[in-house]
């Protein structure tokens, strides 16, 4: 598998201060701006000392994952269980770590990194989010992943996300370590937060439930099965034609199906559109109300 090759961001981190900046200009960080907004209560009845300590045991562990991606270190040499809990989950799914804390931004307004850019096993990029809390707020990673996605792409135009996932490795508890696909946030949803932080517009966010990501793939995988399959049909069917012109035989009868060969030849069909634009009081006085069911329309968007 080819490694992708990502573009560096013109932005300049301070990690001391924890800023950003792209020349003189300063940017503002996604967590402390836009999901801030999203989700205002989010950590209102937490103690700060709390809140604080959790942040730097985060920080410490995306720092030991980080040394241990960049210098291959065996995950049995660290003292923390979770770097091993680590490299079981990529092993498991097939993700290979290409760029840690890599450094995205809209070149405007914001800028962040990204915990982790991989890629799977089948070439694809995903983007992963490391958790440490106790409880998992799947729908603030979403979000967050969402948006740098968004970023990644603007700031990588060849390459697309196919999925995002939230690494959870909790600082209370090294045995529990899970990997969790999130479903992508739309990007109007991200357009309306952009618009409401700079604005001070309200913004109601309704996350999606946490089976929604799954829904999607499995519809994705049918869906690329069911076009392989009637691609197959096609051509079978194709051939069943030219064997049956070939032996002139317009029926083919066994005990499994019949197969009937139909003559090519014009016929008349009626032209609607045209009849609608040259009789327009006409075809309004035959328009009846009809009742449609609910219904889904599914839109894939293709890779770049």
């Amino acid at each position: 598998m080819k490694t992708a090759h990502l573009n560096p961001s013109p932005v300049r981190f301070d990690e001391e201060q924890h800023r950003y900046f792209l020349g003189d200009k300063e940017l503002q960080g996604i967590t402390s701006t836009l999901l801030r907004i999203a989700f205002p209560d989010k950590y209102k009845d937490i103690d700060p000392d709390v809140l604080a300590n959790a942040a730097r045991k985060g920080k410490d562990l995306h720092a030991a994952i980080e040394f241990h991606d960049n210098f291959n270190t065996e995950a049995s040499e660290s003292d923390d269980e979770r770097i091993e809990a680590y490299e079981r989950i990529k092993l498991e799914n097939g993700l290979t770590t290409i760029a840690n804390e890599y450094l995205v931004s809209d070149l405007e307004n914001y800028a962040s990194s990204i915990d982790l850019v991989m890629q799977d096993s089948d070439g694809l990029i995903a983007l992963a989010d490391i958790k440490t809390t106790w409880q998992l707020d799947k729908a603030a990673a979403a979000l967050q992943l969402s948006i740098y996605k968004r970023m990644f792409e603007q700031q990588n135009p060849e390459l697309c996300v196919s999925t995002i996932y939230v690494i959870w490795l909790p600082n209370k508890d090294h045995s529990i370590a899970e990997l969790h696909q999130l479903a992508i946030v739309d990007d109007q949803t991200i357009d309306n937060l952009i618009t409401a932080h700079q604005t001070g517009q309200p913004f109601s966010y309704s996350p999606l439930p946490d089976e929604w990501a799954q829904l999607e793939q499995q519809y994705l995988r049918l869906n690329a099965q069911q076009q392989t399959i009637d691609q197959q049909i096609t051509d079978l069917k194709k051939r069943m034609m030219e064997v049956m012109q070939q032996c002139n035989i317009s029926t083919v009868r066994t005990t499994n199906a019949t197969v009937s060969y139909i003559e090519p030849k014009t016929t008349q069909r009626f032209d609607s559109a045209t009849f609608r634009k040259e009789n327009q009081e006409l075809y309004k006085s035959y328009m009846r109300p009809a009742e449609t069911a609910a219904q889904i329309r599914v839109t894939i968007q293709k890779p770049f």
